[in-house]
């Protein structure tokens, strides 16, 4: 009898420790992004994110974050007035992301963190248009339905519950599979395609404070 009642208490405490370690929170904001092999150079698309996120931590300094968010991707040419060139073009993806990243806090308050790991992008939908007129489903490249990107960044608290994030988030698979890449495609890391080339900068609201 004595021995069950305290087998209980200490399984009432250890899960009670081990559940004060997690935390979620949301997390939203815009980035800017290209597509890197489509030729067309430069930060000029622009998308937003949003989602939830749910953290570990696992020593006074070192946490693990798993997050599931909208994202948006892709590339755009505005028009030059100076040049006179009127053509635009558009490409944007939407996405499932669901990142998994490792954050260390190296500083004593642990206020600022760097964070690092992959993500597995599910794509939603996509869309092609050139000056201003979609481009036909037969006449675009076919897309990769799953790809994985990596993910490096900063962040830091404003708040004890609000941290500003900022990420690079680059393909670590082509977003076309090999047969179906365009002929201005690049040789990157493994393979021949075009990548996703995302800067991002959100705001992270965690329902538990900071630990000091």
């Amino acid at each position: 009898m004595f021995r069950n009642i305290l087998f209980g208490l200490l399984l009432i405490t250890s899960t009670t420790l081990f559940a004060q370690r997690f935390n979620g929170g949301i997390i939203a904001g815009g980035n800017v992004s290209q597509v890197d092999g489509d030729n067309n150079d430069g930060y000029n698309k622009f998308g937003f994110q949003a989602g939830a996120l749910v953290s570990l931590q696992v020593s006074p300094h070192s946490s693990f974050q798993m997050e599931m968010e909208y994202i948006q991707k892709g590339s755009r040419i505005n028009a030059d007035t100076l040049t006179n060139t009127g053509n635009t073009y558009l490409m944007r993806f939407s996405y499932l992301e669901i990142p998994l990243l490792y954050q260390f806090s190296f500083t004593k308050g642990k206020r600022w963190s760097f964070e690092a790991g992959p993500a597995m992008d599910v794509l939603l939908s996509s869309y092609e248009e050139n000056n201003g007129i979609e481009v036909p489903a037969q006449y675009q490249y076919p897309m990769r339905a799953i790809t994985l990107s990596g993910i490096f960044g900063f962040s830091a608290f404003i708040t004890d519950h609000l941290k500003a994030n900022f990420r690079f988030n680059y393909s670590l698979l082509s977003i076309r599979p090999e047969k179906n890449y365009p002929p201005t495609s690049r040789h990157i890391l493994f393979e021949t395609g075009q990548y996703n080339n995302v800067l991002q900068l959100s705001l992270l609201w965690y329902f538990k404070p900071r630990e000091q």
